[in-house]
C-alpha cells in the first residue's frame, strides 16, 4: 500500500478531471475535496471515488456547472435543479448561497435535486463554521441498500446528516454520520483491502449475518440502520431525513422509481449573532467540549475527543506521512487517467 503526499495527489487530480472535461476551478474543488477526505480519514469518499467520477464525466453523465437553474425562491431559501452537474461543485455553491442569505435573514436554506454524487457531507457544514454560523447538510442519498427496522429487504439510502458548530479554541464542531451502519463507500474500502466488513453490517434477505464485502456490491445483502439489530433511532431518522431532503428538494422521497431520482440534499445555515453574540456562543461551546473531556476515560482509552476531533488529528497525521492508498484503489486510478491521456506520476 503506497503512501502520496497530498500536494503530489492533488496536481494529479487536477490534470485528471481537466482531462475528463471539468474547468480548471471545477476539477480543483473535486479534487481538494476527495483528497480532503483521505486526509481526515474518511477514504471511502476520497480518492477511491475518482475512476467513477472519471468515467462518468468522459460519458457525459456528469456534466460541467454553469450557471444553476433555480426553480423556487425565497429571500431565505432556494430551490435548485442540479442538471446532472457534478454534485461537489454543486454542494460547494450551494452552502455558500444559504451562508449568504442566513446572514442577510438568519436562516438560509437551499435544496438541490438531479446532480451528482456531493462527496463527504461533513466538508461542507463547517464552511457556515467558519463564518459564525451553524451548517446542516440532509441528504437522501446513495444506492437504497438499507433495510428498514425489522426487515430484510433494501429499502432506504444511508441517509446521511452532518452539522458544525465553531468552537473557541480549536478546530469547529463536526458531526458527520450516516443512518445506515456505514456508508456504502465503507464497504468497498474492506473490498479493495481484501477484508471481511465488521460484524452486525451486512444481513442477507432472510436476516442472516454476511460479512463478504462483494456480495454487497452485486446486491445481494443488505445493510441495517445505524443501530444495528437495535436500530429502530437510527432508521427513524433516516426516514425523517429522506422525508425532509427528498421531499423539499423536488427529488423525491426513497421509493422503487423516486419522483426526480432521489438523492436530494438541504443544506442550511443559521446566523449565530441573531440568537447570541458570536463569542459568547463559542465560549458556551468550549464548556460543553471541556465538560466532556473532563470525563474519567475507560480502560484502554487515552483522550476523549470532540466530534471532528478524530478528523482533524488525522489530517496532521496524514499532511506529515502521506495518504495511504490501496493497490488496487491506485491501479483502477491509473486504468482511469490511462483512459484521459494522463500519465501516471511517480509515488
Amino acid at each position: 500500500m503506497p503512501n502520496i503526499q497530498h500536494s503530489a495527489m492533488r496536481a494529479y487530480g487536477y490534470a485528471l478531471f481537466e482531462a475528463a472535461g471539468l474547468p480548471a476551478d471545477q476539477s480543483r474543488i473535486v479534487t481538494d475535496h476527495l483528497v480532503d477526505a483521505n486526509l481526515t480519514g474518511h477514504d471511502s469518499h476520497g480518492i477511491i471515488r475518482i475512476p467513477g467520477y472519471i468515467r462518468s464525466i468522459a460519458a457525459g453523465n456528469i456534466v460541467p456547472v454553469g450557471e444553476l437553474k433555480v426553480v423556487r425562491e425565497t429571500p431565505a431559501s432556494v430551490v435548485i435543479d442540479g442538471e446532472g452537474g457534478q454534485g461537489i461543485v454543486i454542494c460547494t455553491r450551494a452552502m455558500e448561497m444559504a451562508i449568504e442569505r442566513a446572514k442577510k435573514t438568519t436562516f438560509g436554506a437551499v435544496a438541490v435535486h438531479q446532480c451528482s454524487h456531493i462527496g463527504r457531507l461533513g466538508a461542507y457544514p463547517p464552511m457556515a463554521a467558519e463564518q459564525d454560523c451553524i451548517g446542516i447538510l440532509l441528504l437522501n442519498g446513495g444506492s437504497r441498500f438499507t433495510v428498514p427496522f425489522g426487515g430484510t429487504s433494501r429499502r432506504l439510502p444511508p441517509n446521511p446528516i452532518s452539522m458544525a458548530v465553531p468552537s473557541e479554541n480549536g478546530p469547529v464542531m463536526m458531526l458527520d454520520i450516516t443512518t445506515s451502519m456505514a456508508a456504502g463507500g465503507k464497504v468497498e474500502v474492506y473490498s479493495a483491502r481484501g477484508q471481511q466488513v465488521p460484524p452486525g453490517w451486512l444481513i442477507d434477505n432472510e436476516g442472516n449475518e454476511v460479512r463478504e464485502p462483494n456480495l454487497f456490491r452485486v446486491g445481494e445483502t443488505a445493510m441495517l440502520p445505524l443501530g444495528g439489530a437495535s436500530g429502530h433511532k437510527g432508521y427513524g431518522l433516516g426516514m425523517m431525513i429522506d422525508a425532509i431532503a427528498g421531499g423539499l428538494s423536488w427529488a423525491g422521497c426513497s421509493s422503487e422509481h423516486p419522483t426526480r431520482g432521489g438523492s436530494g440534499f438541504l443544506a442550511l445555515a443559521i446566523n449565530i449573532s441573531s440568537f447570541i453574540d458570536v463569542d459568547e456562543y463559542k465560549k458556551e461551546v468550549q464548556i460543553l467540549i471541556d465538560w466532556a473531556k473532563s470525563s474519567n476515560k475507560a480502560p484502554g482509552v487515552k483522550k476523549i475527543y470532540y466530534p471532528g476531533e478524530i478528523e482533524e488529528d488525522t489530517r496532521a497525521t496524514r499532511s506529515a506521512d502521506g495518504i495511504p492508498v490501496e493497490e488496487t484503489t491506485w491501479e483502477r486510478i491509473a486504468e482511469a487517467a490511462a483512459e484521459v491521456g494522463v500519465a501516471v506520476p511517480a509515488v
